[in-house]
């Protein structure tokens, strides 16, 4: 897939946070994706875990007194509270060289006209990404749309669902 394949180019052979990876599919595992290639994964999410790695807290407000060189959040942001308190806590947790890795679903994309997940509490295109982003300390590195978190389309699918999904790449802001 797309989006892992970009991610692990990033993490390799550094100190990493994973974002929400608890709730994940089998088919839509990022956790499980990146960990080999990562020098170390923590991961934290609201909900539970058996893996000792992932800790149990809201990336609202938790500390985990050290910093990360990547921080990846897959599909979480359009399922926090306070997008703003999450960014900044982030930014706190990445080290000034760090990189916040961001997936999350293209608001523009035709399933808004969809019943959205119920868990959804903010959708963002482009533009607002971008927006919020910069308003909380990042400056965006790279940006591109991609397909979406399936492992697999065939070229009919593609053509449906090029813009289904954001990544973006962000570093902290220069003062």
């Amino acid at each position: 897939m797309i989006r892992e394949k970009i991610i692990k180019g990033y993490i390799a052979g550094k100190d990493v946070l994973d974002i929400g990876g608890v709730g994940q599919t089998k088919d839509y595992n990022l956790w499980q994706e990146i960990r080999p290639y990562a020098k170390s994964l923590t991961g934290i999410d609201i909900e539970s875990s058996q893996d000792k790695d992932i800790v149990v807290g809201n990336m609202e407000s938790y500390s985990f007194n050290k910093k990360f060189d990547v921080v990846v959040a897959g599909d979480v942001l359009e399922h926090v509270d306070n997008q703003g308190l999450f960014l900044d806590n982030i930014r706190r947790h990445l080290k000034s060289d760090g990189v916040l890795i961001l997936t999350t679903p293209n608001a523009k994309w035709p399933t808004v006209f969809m019943p959205t997940n119920i868990t959804h509490t903010l959708w963002h295109d482009r533009a607002t990404i971008k927006n919020i982003l910069l308003k909380h300390g990042f400056e965006v590195a790279s940006f591109r749309y991609y397909y979406g978190n399936k492992r697999y389309y065939n070229i009919f699918a593609r053509l449906l669902v090029l813009r289904q999904a954001m990544l973006v790449i962000c570093k902290i802001k220069e003062k």
